[in-house]
């Protein structure tokens, strides 16, 4: 009798005392699929937009125009900055309150995600705007020093549209920042990949090559390895 009782109250989720255990939906083979899938589709698309953005960009801008592009030297140096980045991350867990913590990357992200995701989205807000719509033109200028030696710290024009831009993707950041919800994370780690890819420039393959594995060996030995 006291095993039935026992195996009726496994079978509704709860403990002999009467408390509920938290049970894993079980996996099915169409749950799975989808899952893989997701993952398969967040990784590609943003290589693949972010490729193609930055071809368009290239080809809109002229000669002078164009950024600066990554050397072999700065792909053999990425790894290395990114590892002490992460120990000096891992040490500051040690020392300070997680709490505050917690919130100075929540601010970060939120700040960063933003911008990243209102980059992301400006080129096809633009078709949705109509022909009348009253565009003006900003310019944020930073310079440092007076008369011959001026100098541009930034240099950044942005027009009303970009602004509509921005206040859309504050509400996904007060989102994320509020809620934590999985699909504004998800969101600002699309938008990040996507503007990494467009902005990565490099100058030959061979760098392209010195990146990857460098961050192969990074990836393997701090998140396998650890």
């Amino acid at each position: 009798m006291d095993e039935a009782a026992a195996t009726a109250a496994a079978h509704n989720g709860s403990t002999g005392a009467g408390a509920p255990t938290a049970t894993r939906p079980p996996a099915t083979p169409e749950g799975m699929a989808l899952a893989y899938g997701s993952l398969v589709l967040m990784a590609l698309l943003p290589i693949f937009f972010g490729a193609l953005r930055s071809v368009s960009c290239a080809k809109s801008k002229n000669s002078s125009e164009m950024p600066e592009t990554i050397t072999s030297r700065d792909a053999a140096r990425f790894p290395i900055v990114a590892s002490c980045t992460l120990l000096g991350l891992y040490l500051f867990f040690k020392i300070f309150s997680q709490e505050y913590i917690n919130l100075l990357l929540s601010m970060y992200f939120f700040v960063l995600g933003i911008l990243a995701l209102s980059h992301t989205i400006s080129p096809m807000m633009n078709r949705f705007f109509p022909a009348n719509f009253p565009n003006k033109q900003y310019q944020l200028l930073f310079t440092q020093g007076s008369g011959d030696n001026k100098e541009e710290i930034v240099n950044y024009e942005f027009d009303t549209k970009d602004l509509v831009c921005l206040a859309l993707s504050s509400i996904v950041g007060v989102w994320y920042l509020l809620r934590k919800h999985w699909i504004a994370n998800n969101l600002f780690g699309l938008a990040f990949s996507l503007n990494g890819v467009e902005l990565l420039h490099l100058n030959n393959v061979s760098t392209g090559c010195i990146l990857l594995g460098g961050l192969f060996i990074y990836d393997v030995f701090w998140v396998k390895g650890s």
